[in-house]
């Protein structure tokens, strides 16, 4: 019977413990300011522990360095005292070939171009419509093209432009549409094989002659001149028969 009590008197005891160990407030300790902040990995790195961002300043954006173009792969030189056209890209020399520049009376601009417009097939407004294949213009109307007037390649007979033969031409069109109008410079240099002064007296010897009163050796005027007519002469009776 005692034993009966004293298991009992030991249950009554377990459950008040436990109930007020359920009771109790539990107190945590306070942080300590001084002391280290555990180290995060890198994915979850503060932001404390970044660099200040850049702050980009509008002036010192617009001093910055232009951007240097690009420079070219394909070069053709125009010679206008050989009347050659030579055509390089950066290995070396691909073509050279005879062309026709501009005749007595009319000009070739001479300087360092980059084409600025390309056709298969032009045709000139201002000179009758005239077919020009595979043209490179490269200085506003002057254009490097195709001719069928083959037979005057390598003397000046152009109204400007820079004739080739069509093959030649179709080369150089065909090259330019690889590379690219801003990666090709057209060089026009050197003086055409006649003088402005012989042209203008070419002109003047197969102009139609008018007949006008000159000065002579001595400084005195002489008229032009005027073909003599002949005129009959009369018959005069010279007293025989049938004389007259």
């Amino acid at each position: 019977m005692r034993s009966v009590v004293a298991v009992c008197a030991a249950l009554a005891a377990v459950a008040f413990a436990s109930s007020a160990s359920a009771e109790a407030p539990v107190v945590l300790a306070a942080a300590d300011p001084a002391a280290e902040a555990p180290s995060l990995s890198s994915p979850q790195a503060s932001d404390a522990a970044l660099p200040p961002a850049a702050v980009i300043v509008p002036a010192e954006a617009e001093q910055a360095a232009p951007l240097d173009p690009p420079e070219p792969t394909l070069f053709a030189v125009i010679d206008l005292s050989t009347q050659t056209m030579t055509v390089s890209d950066e290995n070396g020399v691909i073509a050279s070939w005879k062309i026709s520049s501009a005749r007595g009376g009319y000009r070739t601009p001479t300087g360092t171009y980059t084409p600025h417009y390309t056709a298969r097939m032009h045709y000139s407004k201002q000179y009758h419509w005239s077919p020009m294949p595979y043209s490179v213009f490269f200085n506003e109307g002057v254009a490097v093209h195709g001719t069928n007037a083959t037979g005057q390649l390598g003397r000046p007979a152009s109204h400007g432009c820079v004739r080739a033969h069509p093959k030649n031409a179709k080369v150089f069109y065909n090259l330019v549409q690889k590379h690219g109008m801003q990666l090709t410079r057209v060089t026009v240099r050197g003086k055409p094989p006649y003088s402005p002064v012989v042209a203008e007296e070419r002109r003047r010897r197969y102009a139609k002659p008018v007949v006008q009163p000159w000065g002579g050796m001595f400084g005195y005027s002489q008229s032009a001149y005027q073909p003599k007519v002949k005129r009959a002469k009369k018959k005069q009776y010279s007293g025989a028969y049938n004389a007259w």
